[in-house]
């Protein structure tokens, strides 16, 4: 039985495509959604992938503020239009080293019992360099993930 199904979002009209597929799900089971926005720490990433290099601390907290506080404002949005058909919506806004671990960390503190995503069908050198948050989601979920593919539009 389905009660909280999470749904991470970022803004794009690719990672949207899941919230169809959980609206659905959510009005079949009676379940609610968790709309989740998990941004990706600009000054860890800084420091691991550049090391000592030099940047401006200050300016990266900065613009980790000014995305949480869109983030939050776009997942209001989502909420109230949700709300409007009747949907039991949350969300959470996090910021976290890696966006795959705070998806993972997010359904495993709320006792998600479904992750809803979109995966990009990256392949190849293309997947390696972006990485694949949807893989390691899938390896790394404490529950089941219902992915949806979406190819061939743009991100």
């Amino acid at each position: 039985m389905l009660k909280k199904i999470l749904v991470p979002l970022d803004g794009s009209q690719l990672a949207e495509t899941a919230l169809s597929h959980a609206t659905e799900l959510a009005q079949k089971f009676d379940a609610s959604l968790l709309l989740v926005w998990v941004i990706q720490s600009q000054s860890a990433r800084m420091m691991t992938e550049f090391g000592a290099v030099s940047f401006h601390l200050e300016d990266m907290k900065r613009f980790e503020e000014d995305m949480f506080t869109h983030a939050t404002d776009y997942l209001k949005d989502i909420q109230t239009q949700l709300e409007a058909q009747q949907i039991n919506v949350a969300f959470k806004t996090l910021i976290y080293h890696s966006v795959a671990d705070g998806i993972v960390t997010i359904a495993s503190d709320e006792a998600v019992d479904l992750i809803v995503k979109t995966t990009h069908g990256r392949s190849g050198p293309s997947r390696w360099f972006f990485g694949n948050v949807a893989m390691k989601v899938l390896q790394q979920s404490p529950c089941p993930v219902y992915l949806v593919r979406v190819s061939g539009r743009d991100e």
